[in-house]
């Protein structure tokens, strides 16, 4: 097994570079990581809270500057349907640009409500596109082949939960896809990670093991899949998840892990997704999340 599935990662990796782009994905990788510490919700200062000052600059750059700048800048009102009563998402901004073959189209939803937490949320969601214009708007070149797009979308606005997924994608020399899911639980008003829904750090081994056996099944159905796990080199082996782990709920109020892409695999294999059963790991939710 562990010969096949070599010789699989080394074909692989002559069609495609295994790891992620660098420059401007490192910028977008260490903003989105900066952004994990306001995930507690409204008790706790947010790392990147915005000053009226900023605010207010920020404001001015969205409404004011950015639709006079270029020609090629255009601003379209686009809205998301509205699922709950409590709290609701749209898109009331999309940035688009393009410079020869540099091209940005970016998404800027801000939930209203009246909520700190959904505020925490908008200022993330702030910081975060504000940076990603910046380092455009210093990347792009009319050579330059750039394509930076981040979508948005809620995936669930129902009684108890609100979920927006933040899709970053950039193209260049290689490609890369990024994600940031928020979910607020809406009967606590608190921004809720993986690991608040449990009760102890063993959930961690437990879904590590299904999503593990997960992939090793994959790989023996299908010879075109290639994951970095049980193979000889150690280093690109899937060995955890996170206890901050992106994931959402699926329809069956199964736990979906989320990676981003060349995470666990190769870039061929985009941004791996793997379903676990609720009953593999329901004896360590804490019994609101039952």
């Amino acid at each position: 097994m562990k010969f096949l599935q070599d010789m699989k990662i080394k074909k692989t990796v002559k069609s495609e570079n295994v790891k992620a782009p660098n420059n401007f994905s490192k910028m977008i990788d260490e903003t989105l990581n900066e952004l994990e510490d306001n995930h507690r919700g409204f008790n706790k200062k947010p790392a990147f809270k915005i000053t009226f000052k900023y605010a207010s600059a920020m404001i001015v750059l969205v409404l004011l500057i950015l639709p006079n700048i270029s020609s090629d800048i255009s601003y379209a009102m686009q809205g998301i349907p509205v699922v709950g009563n409590i709290v609701k998402a749209i898109t009331i901004r999309r940035y688009f640009d393009k410079e020869g073959n540099s091209e940005l189209d970016i998404e800027i939803p801000v939930i209203e409500a009246e909520d700190k937490t959904s505020q925490i949320v908008n200022d993330d969601v702030n910081t975060l596109t504000k940076r990603i214009i910046d380092m455009y708007n210093e990347e792009k070149d009319p050579e330059n082949h750039l394509s930076v797009k981040l979508e948005s979308e809620v995936l669930e606005n129902s009684e108890n939960w609100f979920t927006l997924k933040l899709e970053l994608s950039e193209v260049r020399a290689g490609s890369n896809i990024r994600y940031k899911i928020y979910h607020i639980d809406k009967r606590k008003d608190k921004i809720i990670i993986l690991k608040d829904l449990f009760t102890s750090d063993d959930f961690k081994e437990c879904i590590s093991n299904e999503i593990k056996r997960q992939m090793i099944s994959g790989m023996e159905e299908d010879e075109s899949v290639v994951y970095w796990v049980n193979n000889n080199i150690e280093d690109w082996n899937f060995k955890t998840i996170e206890e901050n782990q992106e994931f959402y709920f699926s329809e069956d109020g199964n736990i979906v892990i989320v990676f981003d892409k060349y995470e666990v695999a190769p870039g061929a294999m985009g941004a791996p997704e793997f379903e676990i059963d609720k009953d593999i790991y329901k004896m360590f939710l804490k019994e609101e999340y039952k």
